[in-house]
């Protein structure tokens, strides 16, 4: 970063760099001014004028007594003009939209003004049993939640006490979790899940909880060995710790056993609706174990009451007439054949390397080769690590686009990395 440049505007492309990796996302309150002034060692004037340069540019917006919202862009499959390989959601015409409508015109019809009634904190208990029966999970310790990111924020409030050292996290990991829990305590992944002598190292008594995506894990798209899980769910027992397994995208991926198949009474299972149907389906589940069910059941009380009756009683019919896996076939198919696609344009560039094998919405890249665009159309691997070893690295999301801007998108991509290395290094670059 330039060091002649003002401070507030250093300030400013930071928290613009965090909107971009997700850090802080679309319709969320980010941090307020003192958080900053603390962070950055600056006055809060200094932070004031990088909020207002911020708003000029319409990432952020004040709501008046409740303070800077980021602001939801007004196209999803673009960003300043250029393709945007930064968006992990679906394209919104990969959904069943025709199907939905039928749905939520035959609940209106069955229910009439029932159809919007309230439902329990705990959810919709039929949808409950839907989910229990789909996804092979105990219905007892299941509730509904507004997906991912809430039920992290359950966590965050049911194990407050000093939790920011009491939480071990992978290396690299979900940026929302990072920023949540002010992550202190990292393990290094290997190609099939954490490094376990380095596990070992970081279990000291005050860690609770391991925090992990063992199911395509984003960002690397990898999943863990069978192997692996045996050994985090027999440290899991001996330490002991709780295990927070985010499902992130494990529809794609069937693995068997997961975490809570393996350690129910030592799992906190996360699973979100909004990455595998739509980004506006703020739907999830969670199921906890026993002993702390009544915890979380008040911590989300407290918190919003109940999640939307409405959209929990369409995804039980969605998920009960068989829609939603003829969805996930649907989606499993186009992910990998733009995989394929995207890895043939990746791989034409000697030092771009794809680390290992990968499921998922995006492909992590490794490169021998700075890529330190100062616009770059992906996140950068330091979006989601603290360590150096994945500054060389990127994450391009590929799903959020319709099929004729996603071709147009590899050109760009060919384009732009081939215009970045010619101008970075003279005679071009050599392995």
């Amino acid at each position: 970063m330039n060091s002649k440049k003002p401070l507030y505007r250093k300030i400013a492309e930071i928290i613009q760099g965090r909107i971009a990796a997700g850090l802080y996302k679309p319709g969320e309150r980010i941090p307020p001014i003192r958080t900053f002034t603390g962070e950055f060692g600056v006055n809060k004037a200094t932070v004031h004028k990088a909020f207002e340069r911020l708003k000029i540019q319409g990432l952020i917006e004040n709501k008046v007594g409740s303070g800077s919202y980021v602001r939801f862009p007004e196209k999803i499959d673009s960003f300043a003009g250029r393709f945007d390989f930064r968006t992990d959601y679906l394209a919104p015409h990969l959904f069943a939209h025709e199907t939905a409508h039928i749905i939520f015109n035959d609940i209106f019809s069955r229910e009439k003004h029932g159809a919007l009634a309230p439902t329990p904190a705990e959810g919709d208990p039929e949808l409950l049993q839907v989910l229990s029966q789909y996804y092979h999970v105990p219905d007892h310790g299941m509730l509904m939640i507004s997906g991912a990111q809430q039920g992290l924020d359950l966590v965050s409030k049911v194990f407050s006490a000093k939790i920011s050292e009491s939480i071990l996290f992978e290396d690299p990991t979900y940026p929302g979790a990072i920023s949540l829990f002010r992550a202190r305590h990292f393990v290094p992944l290997q190609d099939d899940g954490p490094d376990i002598e380095q596990f070992d190292l970081r279990l000291t008594g005050q860690i609770r909880l391991f925090y992990a995506m063992p199911s395509i894990h984003n960002p690397t798209g990898m999943s863990y060995s069978r192997e692996k899980k045996e050994a985090v769910v027999q440290r899991a027992r001996q330490h002991p710790f709780y295990i927070i397994e985010d499902d992130y995208l494990g529809e794609l991926r069937r693995a068997t056993p997961r975490f809570i198949d393996m350690a129910p009474d030592r799992t906190i299972h996360i699973k979100s609706f909004s990455q595998t149907t739509s980004a506006g389906i703020r739907l999830g589940f969670m199921v906890v174990p026993t002993d702390l069910y009544e915890k979380f059941v008040y911590a989300k009380f407290s918190s919003d009451i109940h999640s939307f009756g409405l959209l929990q009683k369409f995804l039980r019919e969605f998920i009960k007439q068989g829609h939603y896996a003829k969805h996930i076939e649907m989606v499993d198919r186009v992910a990998r054949h733009r995989r394929m696609r995207l890895s043939t344009c990746i791989e034409a560039f000697p030092f771009l390397k794809i680390p290992h094998e990968q499921n998922g919405y995006s492909l992590w890249v490794e490169s021998q080769l700075p890529m330190d665009l100062s616009h770059a159309p992906w996140c950068s691997g330091d979006a989601f690590s603290f360590s150096p070893r994945f500054k060389n690295y990127f994450k391009l999301a590929f799903m959020h686009m319709d099929e004729e801007r996603f071709e147009q998108s590899l050109s760009y991509l060919t384009d732009l990395i081939q215009r970045h290395v010619a101008c970075n290094s003279k005679g071009g670059f050599n392995e």
